[in-house]
């Protein structure tokens, strides 16, 4: 039976529900969709001037599961 995740996209300090949410096998499956696509978000939208927190934060209709997060930022010598 498929659970319904939701991916709250984090950027910085704005948060973005997400309102439709996708049907998946288990919490494993959405842990590497979560994965894959916070990889393929962070290539598009690398910051050229400042850190930056990019994560999403993973949940059910039950309540929130997990964070998946990557820092981004480039640090000038």
């Amino acid at each position: 039976m498929a659970t319904r995740f939701y991916f709250d996209i984090r950027n910085g300090e704005q948060l973005y529900a997400d309102k439709q949410g996708i049907e998946l096998r288990d919490e494993e499956t959405a842990a590497h969709e979560a994965m894959q696509s916070l990889l393929s978000i962070a290539k598009e939208n690398l910051p050229l001037d400042k850190h930056r927190l990019l994560a999403f934060e993973v949940r059910t209709d039950e309540g929130p599961l997990f964070q998946v997060s990557l820092s981004l930022g480039i640090t000038r010598c």
